[in-house]
């Protein structure tokens, strides 16, 4: 299956934008709605489909919740 790279969008905490390599078919899929993105790609981790749907990088998404563990 071919990949296509994808810049996702802005990060919610840095602003800064990614460039990511997904499956081209199932990035089709997503894009038109078809499917929860955990069924579209169950083998990427949940801060990679976050990155995929939001941007939000896993270092920043950490930074946004710092301190708000729960107990």
């Amino acid at each position: 299956m071919p990949n296509v790279r994808v810049e996702t969008l802005p990060c919610i905490y840095c602003g800064e934008t990614s460039i990511i390599e997904l499956d081209e078919e199932k990035y089709e899929k997503y894009m038109e709605g078809e499917s929860k993105i955990e069924d579209i790609w169950p083998e990427k981790s949940p801060d990679e489909r976050e990155m995929i749907m939001t941007g939000t990088h896993p270092k920043c998404w950490d930074k946004i919740f710092e301190g708000m563990e729960e107990e």
